[in-house]
């Protein structure tokens, strides 16, 4: 891809339906919440299910409702998406996008030990995320929201991403395979 390519890839991202209220510059939850939305775009599940695209918020995060109010009402390929918080790690079941934040800093081992071997697409922002076994790191580069890529944990949990996005990555690491790009 060239680069305008990626800048298009990279703006398409970023131009998901905004709320009214990003009338100004979005805020980083408001990005995050939006690439999350876009990840669902780019990744491919192992499960012939086709029913709703569970976006899951670790903890008591208020960050569950900027996800909330982005995908209330939106489908990716006639899918219907949902938000849901998951209040410990036993809760992680059912999740399409397991997003594990700030709400849970310490604990993000038994969310992603709870997440391991099941088709969730685990994202955070911890400075050892993608170490620990997470599939997606956001980092904070500038003041500009981009993203990391742990392709082996992709591949332990059978979920495949799209080359398109590992091309906008910031960092791919690991080898393709099962979750390599699709």
């Amino acid at each position: 891809m060239s680069a305008i390519g990626a800048v298009l890839l990279l703006a398409a991202f970023l131009s998901v339906i905004q709320p009214a209220g990003w009338a100004q510059r979005p805020s980083r939850d408001d990005v995050q919440a939006a690439y999350l939305y876009n990840f669902g775009k780019f990744v491919r599940w192992p499960s012939a299910d086709r029913g709703t695209i569970v976006v899951c918020v670790a903890g008591e995060d208020p960050f569950g409702k900027t996800v909330a109010r982005l995908v209330d009402g939106e489908e990716i390929e006639g899918r219907p998406l949902a938000e849901r918080n998951v209040d410990s790690p036993n809760g992680v079941e059912g999740c399409s996008i397991l997003y594990v934040g700030a709400a849970v800093q310490g604990r993000e081992d038994s969310y992603l030990a709870a997440a391991a071997g099941k088709p969730i697409l685990t994202v955070g922002e911890g400075p050892q995320f993608l170490e620990q076994g997470g599939m997606i790191q956001f980092l904070l580069v500038g003041d500009h929201v981009r993203f990391s890529v742990n392709l082996e944990a992709l591949n332990r949990n059978r979920v495949a991403v799209s080359s398109e996005l590992l091309k906008v990555a910031v960092t791919v690491t690991g080898n393709a395979g099962i979750g390599g790009p699709k």
